[in-house]
């Protein structure tokens, strides 16, 4: 069934890019509203040289949006069409791109943090399988945690085409994962982001997250 479904997304991508070339509408993405979407998808952790996987990275202009407001991020990118990494080579040569199926191959190495945009929103056969496959596969493959945005079944409409994720859902099957979890849908008022915090030791004394000691006197 994975073969199945790579074979449609990639053909849907690619089929795109022959339309729009280099260009957010590729991806599915207008308005500029992409740039925001990365800004929530880091906005949760504070970075020191940390290695991040931006899984389905498309073009990988998650890449020039985190030089451009200069987070200190080690940056890999990954995606399943050879296309989309080529073009994303050619926009970012200094861009640590590539492509793959990691889903179901497998990686050679774990990275801080995971993140993917828009992974989740064009529907597919076994949408919420896939979802579930990839929550497993960023946790085994994260130090620290992982983030992704979904389109959210709150709206007042869909398309037929997109898949809305239930946010209560996405929400129990992250504390699966860990106690330490956000989910923000104060950004746009038809998506949210889940963050996946693997960092969840805490004071058992008073229940409290070590960075947040501080603030209980």
């Amino acid at each position: 069934m994975n073969e199945i479904n790579n074979k449609f997304t990639i053909e849907h991508y690619e089929s795109q890019l022959k339309l729009h070339g280099y260009s957010p509408k590729t991806l599915g993405w207008i308005n500029g509203r992409h740039n925001l979407r990365y800004y929530i998808l880091l906005s949760q952790w504070t970075f020191a040289n940390n290695s991040l996987l931006d899984f389905g990275c498309g073009f990988g202009d998650l890449f020039r949006f985190c030089t451009k407001n200069d987070y200190q991020i080690a940056y890999e990118g990954v995606d399943l069409s050879s296309q989309l990494i080529e073009m994303g080579r050619h926009v970012y040569p200094e861009a640590n791109l590539w492509h793959g199926d990691v889903l179901h191959e497998g990686l050679q190495k774990n990275y801080d943090f995971i993140v993917s945009s828009g992974v989740h929103n064009l529907k597919l056969d076994n949408t919420w399988e896939f979802i579930q496959a990839t929550f497993t596969f960023f946790d085994k493959h994260s130090n620290l945690g992982f983030a992704l945005n979904f389109l959210s079944s709150e709206v007042e409409y869909t398309l037929e085409h997109t898949y809305h994720a239930d946010p209560a859902k996405i929400l129990a099957l992250a504390y699966k994962y860990s106690n330490r979890v956000v989910l923000r849908n104060d950004y746009m008022p038809f998506e949210f982001t889940v963050f996946v915090d693997k960092r969840d030791d805490f004071n058992r004394e008073i229940a409290v997250y070590s960075d947040f000691l501080g603030y209980v006197k």
